[in-house]
């Protein structure tokens, strides 16, 4: 069983089974919601810098195929019951559509999420209208219709077009779901006071004209908690906005966490994402545990840690990342985007660049700064390859060629093993880099054995922005 503070980076239907029976008090997630769209993180450095390209974070588009079959199957087979016989008639409803090929997805994790809450333990699952009357039928299934506790409303407010043709979406939905019929409930941590809570409904409440009237009685305490919950969307300028999409406000996620939960109580996330619920977590003193299957998610949590909670940043635990040579090399034979992925956003922190196809060659970006120019910050670019497998020559003469495309300073090319002779005086062929204001001279092109990561050695690079997000 893994330890307070532990980011896990893997499939959570893989590390969920590999928790004991009834061992989680809270699981308070934000999964995908079939929305049918690619997500991208705008990299944002410390200077406010535009990317010239997005990060893509996770792709919420589903198909049905063989995962999804086999998950169905063992729905069916392996876990019968309610479940099984629900599943089964949504297929006969859907058919193998996208849409089925998610519900099996999440049906499957549900049941283990159930498996591993203790007896007052309560799961609150955010989703939006795209699939959220699915899986509540799923989550009956699997929960019990009589340990559904609430729908509750998440409010906010945005823009909108002047001319749809339909009314503004500005909600989304979290089900909360209790283990058993005995459940934790904080209500007193979460009240609001009388004025906040009438306020928000101004003009369309009896209950506040009474309130204001001074014609009913107040609890000194605050306002009950309702169903509903108003808390503003994050914007770009807040301090917690980490450009992550669906990030959700931390603010949001202490309510539920404070109302379900008592200190030292242990919370899981097994779609953490940026780390919203782990954030709320550890601000509330509560243990948790987070789970993404996406090097980009884990770096992003660690950046949040490092910057909201640095006190605490020793004492974190990652799994699932490789931790010497042999678990590096084993990552990249056997799973080449994800060594990428690894070396671009964990070992060089750079951004990771989202267009896997037709890239030039580069897989990695970050910017340094090289002074003012016209009054303003200037910066430099530096860019990464990586090759987990073998590599040739001419394939350090094309990175060379895509380095001269993108108008780059700095190049990184990361491989697995040692160079030739032919390919170190190809890529000394692009010469040196000196540094407008640091005392840095540096080969403009450098060819880095990711076997150095494990011996604290790093490609000589100026300071910068680099960041995961």
């Amino acid at each position: 069983m893994y330890e307070n503070r532990t980011l896990v980076r893997g499939d959570n239907l893989e590390e969920m089974r590999k928790f004991p029976d009834a061992c989680i008090d809270l699981i308070a997630t934000d999964p995908p919601f079939n929305s049918k769209r690619d997500y991208f993180v705008p990299y944002r450095d410390q200077h406010g810098q535009e990317p010239d390209t997005l990060v893509r974070a996770f792709t919420d588009t589903w198909n049905w195929g063989e995962a999804a079959e086999d998950a169905y199957q063992h729905l069916l087979i392996d876990e019968g019951g309610q479940i099984a016989d629900t599943i089964q008639g949504l297929r006969q409803f859907l058919n193998e559509t996208p849409m089925m090929a998610y519900l099996v997805m999440m049906a499957i994790r549900i049941v283990e999420m159930h498996r591993i809450l203790t007896p007052t333990g309560s799961l609150y699952l955010h989703c939006d209208p795209t699939a959220s009357h699915y899986l509540k039928i799923v989550t009956d299934a699997v929960f019990g219709t009589g340990n559904f506790r609430n729908e509750i409303i998440w409010c906010y407010s945005r823009p909108s077009a002047p001319k749809q043709r339909q009314l503004s979406r500005v909600h989304d939905i979290i089900f909360w779901y209790s283990k058993g019929q005995q459940w934790i409930f904080n209500p007193d941590l979460i009240r609001q006071p009388y004025a906040e809570s009438s306020r928000a409904r101004e003009g369309y409440s009896a209950q506040a004209s009474k309130i204001a009237s001074g014609s009913v009685e107040l609890d000194s305490k605050g306002k009950f908690p309702e169903s509903w919950i108003y808390v503003p969307p994050l914007k770009g300028n807040s301090h917690e906005y980490m450009g992550y999409p669906t990030q959700k406000p931390i603010a949001l996620y202490k309510r539920i966490i404070a109302a379900s939960s008592n200190e030292n109580s242990l919370v899981l996330d097994p779609f953490c994402g940026c780390g919203t619920t782990l954030m709320a977590a550890e601000d509330l003193n509560r243990h948790w545990i987070g789970i993404d299957l996406t090097y980009l998610a884990i770096g992003a949590v660690k950046q949040r840690i490092e910057e909201h909670f640095p006190q605490i940043r020793d004492t974190v635990t990652i799994i699932g990342t490789p931790e010497n040579e042999e678990q590096a090399l084993r990552l990249a034979r056997n799973h080449p985007h994800a060594f990428e992925e690894w070396c671009v956003t964990h070992v060089l922190k750079f951004k990771s660049n989202a267009k896997k196809v037709a890239d030039g060659g580069i897989d990695g970006t970050f910017r340094f700064p090289v002074g003012r120019v016209k009054g303003r910050q200037a910066y430099g670019k530096a860019v990464a390859q990586v090759k987990g497998g073998n590599y040739t020559l001419s394939q350090i003469r094309d990175f060379r060629t895509a380095m001269q495309n993108v108008e780059a300073d700095l190049g990184v090319f990361v491989v697995t093993s040692p160079p030739t002779r032919g390919m170190q005086t190809e890529a000394a062929k692009s010469g040196t880099y000196r540094h407008p204001f640091l005392d840095m001279e540096i080969p403009t092109v450098q060819i880095y054995q990711i076997q150095e990561y494990f011996i604290d050695t790093l490609p000589r690079l100026p300071f910068g922005e680099r960041a995961v997000l």
